[in-house]
């Protein structure tokens, strides 16, 4: 009996941990928060509904009657410089097929990300290499996440394919078809996003039990050549890696090609009534 008491503690704290432990891939239908608003805080999803281990995600998809909503969380650098680099593609295929065609898509942020001439750019580079070697870490993330602040602050566009009612692929933050997508980043350095979509773009039924297929892709860098991302170059989007820069050595390579190397999930959705 003696024993069993000093083993009660520790199963429960067992029971606690495996509670808390969340699953790859959304299981659950979720009705949104009631107080729910669009604009880039963590206050409605202080409990996300999956934490996926492929792109380092926590993230939470919910639905009224009238939207589709995604929460998105993400904590490391380098996921959030990915991010940064080519946005966040949510993928809705309303036929319940894991793929994007015939799927309605769309993309957010979208971060233009810096041209100029490059003589000029290799020496802006250099000088910005020694300025960090003089910072102390502290001062490396401070300037880094202030950087991230100012680029999501000037995001004004949407991109959209397959909406059937929509003509552009490229619209206003501001638009007048219900879309909304917002990303900030908090004090503690977290990238958090929320986003939008009128069920009635979706051409999906407010109660309907049909399931749908999502996917959920971190965009990365296009493979174009950029010549911010050769060699000792720190990215051009979203300052330098927390431990440094992207230059030299293999792990440099091994993360410049992950940054240009897509990552995404798919899962399965019905709508809470």
């Amino acid at each position: 009996m003696k024993q069993l008491y000093m083993l009660l503690p520790m199963l429960l704290l067992s029971i606690g941990v495996s509670a808390q432990k969340l699953p790859d891939v959304q299981a659950k239908s979720i009705l949104v928060p009631s107080n729910v608003r669009i604009d880039g805080k963590n206050l409605e999803w202080d409990s996300f509904a999956a934490e996926n281990k492929r792109t380092n995600l926590w993230y939470t998809i919910a639905n009224d009657d009238k939207n589709l909503y995604l929460a998105i969380k993400a904590n490391d650098n380098e996921t959030i410089t990915k991010i940064m680099a080519g946005g966040i593609s949510f993928t809705i295929n309303t036929k319940g097929k894991k793929r994007e065609q015939d799927a309605f898509i769309m993309t957010y942020p979208l971060i233009a990300r810096a041209s100029g001439n490059r003589g000029n750019m290799g020496q802006n580079r250099q000088r910005a290499g020694q300025e960090r070697q003089e910072q102390s870490q502290k001062e490396r993330d401070s300037m880094n996440l202030a950087q991230r602040k100012t680029q999501l602050a000037g995001v004004k566009e949407i991109k959209v394919l397959g909406f059937k009612q929509i003509t552009d692929t490229l619209i206003s933050i501001y638009n007048e078809h219900g879309i909304k997508a917002v990303a900030k980043m908090d004090e503690q350095g977290a990238y958090i996003y929320e986003a939008a979509i009128p069920l009635s773009l979706l051409e999906i039924a407010a109660g309907s039990s049909h399931e749908i297929a999502y996917q959920i892709k971190l965009n990365g860098l296009p493979n174009t050549g950029n010549f911010a991302m050769r060699a000792n170059a720190a990215p051009a989007f979203g300052g330098a890696n927390a431990r440094g820069n992207f230059g030299g050595g293999g792990n440099a390579n091994a993360a410049r090609q992950d940054l240009m190397t897509a990552t995404d999930f798919w899962g399965k959705y019905i709508l809470q009534k």
